[in-house]
């Protein structure tokens, strides 16, 4: 899943997943955040830190402190590399500052899921 309030980074990597076998859920927003992500059950997070309705360290504390969703793998993303520890601090399994190289991404999320025709994100 990836959650960002740019429609072009949300197109960007709805792209490039979906053209390495990634099943590719967006969210430019959430009615009930924690109900939808129990509903969708996503393997994997792509998380901005800056959302203009919420702060992605907010959602990623509740995604951490939910049970059902606590094991599910959070990477966040910034343009401002010193938002990095505040976004580990806040539980996210890795951070990447933008703009991020998309081999870069790749591999990051490769590390935390199966083989892409297996899972989602």
């Amino acid at each position: 899943m990836v959650v960002d309030d740019n429609q072009d980074i949300l197109s960007a990597l709805t792209f490039i997943l979906s053209r390495n076998a990634y099943r590719v859920s967006v969210r430019s927003r959430f009615d009930n955040f924690e109900q939808e992500m129990e509903t969708l059950s996503p393997d994997l997070v792509l998380l901005d830190k800056s959302l203009g309705w919420a702060d992605g360290c907010d959602l990623c504390r509740a995604i951490k402190a939910n049970k059902k969703m606590s094991s599910i793998p959070v990477i966040m993303f910034s343009a401002y590399y010193k938002k990095r520890e505040e976004c580990l601090n806040a539980g996210a399994s890795e951070f990447m500052e933008k703009p991020f190289e998309m081999n870069a991404l790749l591999s990051t999320i490769r590390s935390f899921s199966a083989p892409p025709c297996n899972q989602g994100v």
